[in-house]
């Protein structure tokens, strides 16, 4: 079995180019959940490790490399996600299951790219395939490795700097559309929209007086949205009583 370390991908002399990879390592360290002041050993550990896991994955070209880097920030976003849904005061119940429900989506973003990963890697490559063979660890230098990192990745380049980026109101009125696009298919998922009559451009709907089954579970998924969006209104103007639920007749809108 050929020598071959996990940290050879850090290299100059390794076969990932090295400016590709000090942009790697950038984008790794810029997307850690750094919470407030703490002390510089902690900050040090938590970029190394990253940097660990980085290279526990073993990516071979630069394609490899991108896929590693998004599976590591997804890794880092869940946990983030989880400490705040754990941790965030009772009374923020809403705030709980929304940092709840991006973990989870986070974790499965994980997932996928991992196995995108792993099929990948299932291909016939030019460096030696499979596991390296068991060593022995030293102590964790943390320090020494950062600040070697840390004066590379910051080298300047000669490049002009980038100009802002100014849109025009049609741009901002179209990706505003493709949000409102996105935001309507999620809010509906699951629903037989198709065969669902008497839905409104705004995406309300008028109470029917015998709604079909389509109907009323759209009007259903309408309410729960409606007491929700409620809801976090009167957090973010600091009314914590229990949302009043009202009654609907025949004829009444459901925004």
């Amino acid at each position: 079995m050929p020598d071959f370390s996990p940290d050879d991908i850090f290299s100059d002399q390794s076969p990932i180019d090295p400016g590709f990879m000090d942009e790697a390592i950038r984008n790794v360290i810029q997307s850690l959940p750094l919470s407030g002041p703490e002390p510089a050993a902690w900050i040090q550990r938590r970029m190394h490790c990253a940097l660990i896991m980085l290279a526990a994955l073993y990516p071979r070209d630069e394609t490899e490399v991108a896929l590693a880097v998004q599976a590591v920030s997804a890794y880092h976003a869940a946990a983030s996600c989880w400490h705040w849904a754990m941790n965030l005061p009772a009374d923020q119940l809403a705030e709980r299951h929304r940092h709840r429900a991006a973990a989870g989506s986070s974790a499965r973003t994980f997932d996928t790219l991992l196995k995108s990963l792993e099929r990948r890697q299932a291909k016939p490559l030019t460096v030696p395939p499979g596991r390296p063979e068991p060593r022995t660890w030293g102590p964790m230098q943390t320090q020494p490795f950062i600040e070697r990192l840390e004066s590379r990745v910051a080298q300047e380049d000669d490049r002009p700097p980038l100009l802002p980026a100014h849109w025009s109101k049609e741009a901002i009125a179209a990706a505003e559309a493709i949000s409102e696009q996105h935001r309507f298919g999620d809010d509906n998922a699951g629903l037989d929209l198709a065969n669902t009559d008497g839905i409104l451009p705004g995406g309300g709907m008028i109470v029917p007086e015998n709604p079909t089954p389509q109907q009323a579970a759209y009007l259903a998924r309408r309410l729960r949205l409606m007491y929700q969006r409620e809801h976090r209104e009167n957090l973010r103007n600091g009314v914590k009583t229990p949302i009043r639920i009202r009654g609907f007749r025949t004829g009444d809108l459901i925004p």
